[in-house]
């Protein structure tokens, strides 16, 4: 239980008001309108306890895998399908790796990760037993252990352990050795199931707003409500919103302060060694046979739901630990019979520059100013390895490669002009030379191509132009490919496909296997992909029957026509996208089954956590580019499998009649146990090598495996510039639509530390606000009432009322005001009227900063404007508590001014805030205003501390208005 009584979000404040959902020792939570978490505390202990909390109470099944994954107990959990990955997980020692990086850790870093799995702990004690999973699968009653605290390192640890370039070593391997080298480059292709991942950064010159521009989203395969939780964290010190690792503090991955941003992508480095090392036995112990040094092993019992046991050694070696093999090579490696011999695979990986500094970038980041402070914090990181870009509001932009991994040192390096990264390989030989698994350079140039012609087009970068890279779902390679592979007049009929063989020339002898399962082959895996579903809907051939020969040869030239005037959109309303994709999976279950390829449709050799990387159809259907363009020096007749694909699809979709892709192409969370209620699928377009990531495995039918596991968008002119969203399929929060909608129709929410903040209007609205602020019918208009008479006069003043700024229509009075001297505070001294109004229309569309004019029976005498705290710098510089509210105030220049004007003004606006909502007044008036600063004392302002805003110091002061109207 926490130690100070939780709140939720029914309770209510002092003043009869909403209070926080949830506080804890020196932190309290809200949450936005969408359902993220503002985790608000007195310092970075009692944030990470909050933030572990929250985590706790949103991802408590999820969270609860994830610590099963990194212990080896994830099959108690989710079952039998779970062992694999469990031995894994052991032999590579996550638990003792996670364990010597916390003790050597430095002493802030180990109070910070216990904070948070401390506050784990806690929510999951509360809430496990009703936890929806856990209830679905009879768990609720299970007992919940605490989190130690290096728990969140072990996660983390466990989750990336099939990120780096293990899998892809490993399917070198068997292309090697299945095929030959000359293959190994041809199959190089993104991993099926790994992470990757485009990030883009724009230079302050390029940008339409002067500042840097960075635009991220990450391609993960997305397990319950994804690997990223968005997340604003606050203290008196730090504000920052980003993307937290589920079970891992800080936002170390994609983040922004009030000044600084970072974002990353895979760095695709290598990072272990892998060798094959022969043993032999001796008197019932293994050595290795060109050393003799001694196996080192230890025994283990994995235990999974419904009373499975497997017991099983763990071994190592001087160089790294001995990968687990299929139950057969275990077997043998257990009988340990005196004078066998056989072969294992040892893993070496990377060393650690710095187990000290391994994770110092979760605390580190949430303190960054600068890019330059962005760059040193992530100096140690260790896992996974990342291709950072950074900056910051003065301009500065910073690229590196941090992490563990083999070959030399990238140092970060500044950045130039509009920077892509986007998984592709570098240009420069030592560091393509350490890559592997890169995506194919056309992802790249895209991004690269849109972004310089919105500079053309209208001269620089703006958010519109990076959502809308971001969402592109073009994939413009294709239609040169298919005209290549079609340059024949007609397709040719195919007359025996066992005798295809024959047709196609080889490097070395063709060796049979059987009929490619590409129905059934894995669809990819977060960190246990042995226990997910399996691909559907491929266009496969059952065993026994013949395919046709006598296809018409019209119906083959249709399909052939529809996909040469095919222009490569994978729009999600597109009929000739799902034709295209139909003729891919065929064209790769032909290059299975008619060619050398057909070798890879075998089993792999390894355990089942593996097959999503080593499984033969997804991964030539993800290199089939590759294959078209480099296959024939190799002997494969791409073309004739091209045509014989044509055929089949033309049998078997008679008139071309498809669904568009979205109908076809849907995307659904996984579920870490399948047995598990799933997600409702939404339609999403792209492709795997689209700017729209949202793979398919092509060859094993049209559903997605791998998304935009989030999208970020930071522009460092302004914090509250700041947009999210993740493909989540719980609804919180007050929005009933879960975030996996708008995430599939290509919205984005406003990523801000949200306080609910007073306001002008009733809801922060211009509504009705009673009989003393009533709304006009025309315009949206406040009435604030009439100005109290003269001393000399018994007859009311004339009416106040606040009118919504018309920027069209007022900027020319405006300019006028904010040009004199006098208003040399309000920032708009030179000015011209351009761009006066474009300010007034950017307030106009702010959800959170309003301006209106003040008018005296329809005469403008001023601007009002209104803020809330947490979406404003000013918010970063104190505690923005519920209720707040920032204001403005204007008069304009007067011959005759009435006396008390101001006064009187004044009380009228207080009146209209304190009924509407607002609790406090916040004001910071340039600290040299001497004149302001005096009216707001003399208003009852109490001033606060001085602080540093862009433009100016200012000064902040504060005025309750709780039951001021009450009062007077």
């Amino acid at each position: 239980m926490l130690s100070a009584p939780a709140r939720t979000g029914s309770e209510q404040s002092d003043a009869g008001r909403p209070g926080p959902e949830r506080s804890g020792p020196g932190w309290r939570l809200w949450r936005d309108p969408f359902g993220v978490p503002h985790v608000q505390a007195d310092d970075l202990t009692a944030l990470a306890h909050g933030h572990g909390y929250v985590t706790g109470v949103d991802r408590a099944w999820h969270v609860e895998v994830l610590r099963h994954r990194a212990e080896g107990r994830s099959a108690e959990l989710v079952g039998p399908d779970g062992l694999d990955g469990d031995h894994l997980t052991l032999a590579a020692d996550v638990p003792g790796t996670a364990r010597r990086w916390w003790d050597a850790a430095s002493a802030r870093d180990r109070e910070f990760f216990a904070a948070y799995a401390r506050g784990i702990s806690e929510a999951l004690a509360e809430t496990w037993s009703g936890t929806p999973e856990a209830r679905e699968l009879g768990l609720a009653e299970r007992t919940v252990r605490p989190w130690d605290p290096w728990t969140p390192m072990a996660v983390h640890l466990d989750a990336h352990l099939l990120t780096g370039s293990l899998p892809e070593q490993l399917w070198r391997r068997r292309v090697r050795r299945e095929l030959g080298d000359a293959w190994v480059p041809v199959l190089d292709a993104e991993s099926p199931a790994a992470a990757g991942s485009n990030a883009w950064l724009v230079p302050g010159e390029l940008s339409a707003s002067g500042a840097p521009l960075l635009a991220a989203d990450p391609h993960r395969v997305a397990e319950e409500s994804g690997p990223y939780q968005p997340v604003c964290l606050s203290t008196p010190d730090v504000r920052v919103r980003g993307l937290a690792l589920v079970g891992l503090p800080g936002v170390p991955h994609f983040g922004r302060t009030e000044s600084a941003a970072w974002a990353i992508t895979a760095a695709m480095t290598t990072t272990e060694h892998i060798a094959d090392l022969a043993v032999e036995n001796r008197d019932g112990a293994w050595y290795v046979a060109t050393t003799g040094e001694r196996l080192e092993h230890r025994s283990v019992v994995l235990r999974a739901r419904g009373s499975v046991e497997r017991s099983c050694l763990l071994r190592s070696c001087a160089a790294g630990f001995v990968l687990p093999g299929t139950p057969a090579a275990e077997a043998v490696l257990d009988a340990a019979v005196p004078g066998t011999a056989t072969t294992v695979t040892v893993v070496s990986p990377a060393p650690t520059a710095d187990p000290a500094r391994a994770f110092s970038a979760c605390r580190e980041l949430l303190s960054a100013r600068t890019a330059g402070n962005v760059m040193e914090a992530v100096s140690g990181w260790a896992v996974p390895c990342n291709d950072v870009v950074a900056a910051d509001r003065d301009g500065s932009c910073r690229h590196t490669v941090t992490g563990s991994f083999l070959g030399a040192a990238e140092p970060s390096r500044p950045l130039h002009g509009i920077t892509v990264r986007a998984n592709q390989r570098p240009s420069d030989p030592c560091a393509s030379a350490a890559r592997l698994a890169c995506a194919p350079p056309h992802r790249a140039r895209r991004a690269t191509h849109r972004l310089d012609a919105a500079v053309a087009e209208h001269g620089a970068v703006c958010h519109e132009d990076l959502l809308a890279a971001q969402l592109d779902t073009a994939a413009p390679h294709w239609p040169p490919l298919l005209r290549e592979l079609f340059a024949d007049a007609s397709p040719t009929a195919v007359s025996d496909p066992v005798a295809t063989v024959a047709r196609v020339g080889s490097t070395g002898p063709v060796r049979t296997a059987p009929e490619p399962d590409v129905a059934s082959g894995p669809m990819g895996a977060p960190s246990r992909p042995a226990n997910e579903p399996s691909a559907t809907g491929a266009a496969s051939q059952p065993k026994g029957e013949s395919r046709t020969t006598n296809a018409s040869a019209e119906a083959a030239d249709s399909v052939r026509a529809a996909l040469l005037d095919w222009d490569g959109s994978m729009a999600v309303g597109s009929w000739t996208a799902s034709l295209f994709a139909v003729w891919r999976d065929a064209f790769v279950h032909e290059l299975m089954r008619t060619t050398p390829l057909s070798v890879l449709s075998g089993p792999t050799g390894m355990p089942t956590v593996w097959d999503p990387f080593l499984h033969g159809p997804g991964r030539v259907g993800l290199a089939v580019e590759n294959i078209v363009r480099h296959g024939p020096d190799l002997g494969v007749d791409v073309r004739w499998c091209a045509r014989t694909a044509l055929e089949r699809v033309a049998h078997e979709h008679p008139g071309t009649a498809l669904p568009p892709w979205g109908a076809l192409h849907v995307y659904t969370p996984w579920r870490s146990d399948p047995a598990l209620t799933a997600a409702d699928p939404v339609p999403v377009g792209g492709d795997a090598d689209c700017l729209l990531a949202a793979g398919t495995l092509p060859g094993t039918g049209p559903a997605c495996v791998r998304v935009p596991a989030a999208r970020v968008l930071w522009d460092l002119a302004d914090p509250a510039a700041s947009w999210w969203i993740t493909p989540d399929p719980v609804t919180r929060g007050e929005c009933t639509e879960p975030p996996l909608h708008r995430w599939s129709r290509g919205e984005m929410d406003h990523a801000l530390p949200w306080v609910p903040a007073g306001s002008v209007g009733r809801s922060g609205a211009m509504g009705p606000a009673g009989p003393a602020g009533s709304t006009s019918s025309s315009g949206g208009s406040i009435d604030l009432g009439a100005l109290p008479p003269l001393p000399d006069q018994s007859a009311p003043g004339p009416r106040v009322t606040l009118r919504p700024v018309d920027a069209g229509r007022d900027a020319a009075v405006i300019h006028e005001w904010v040009r004199a001297p006098r208003a040399r505070f309000w920032g708009m001294t030179g000015w011209t009227r351009e761009r006066v109004r474009e300010v007034y229309e950017y307030l106009d569309a702010s959800p959170t900063h309003h301006a209106w004019l003040l008018e005296l029976d329809g005469t403008p005498m001023g601007i009002f404007q209104s803020y809330e705290p947490h979406a404003d710098p000013v918010g970063a510089t104190y505690r923005v508590e519920p209720g707040d509210l920032g204001v403005h105030v204007l008069l304009a220049p007067l011959r005759t001014r009435r006396p008390g004007l101001t006064a009187a003004l004044g009380r009228l606006i207080i009146a209209q805030l304190a009924r509407c909502g607002t609790r406090r007044i916040v004001a910071e008036p340039d600290v040299s205003n001497d004149r302001a600063v005096a009216r707001l004392i003399a208003t009852g302002f109490e001033l606060g501390p001085t602080i540093r805003l862009p433009g100016k110091t200012g000064q902040l002061a504060f005025l309750r208005v709780d039951g001021l109207t009450e009062s007077r």
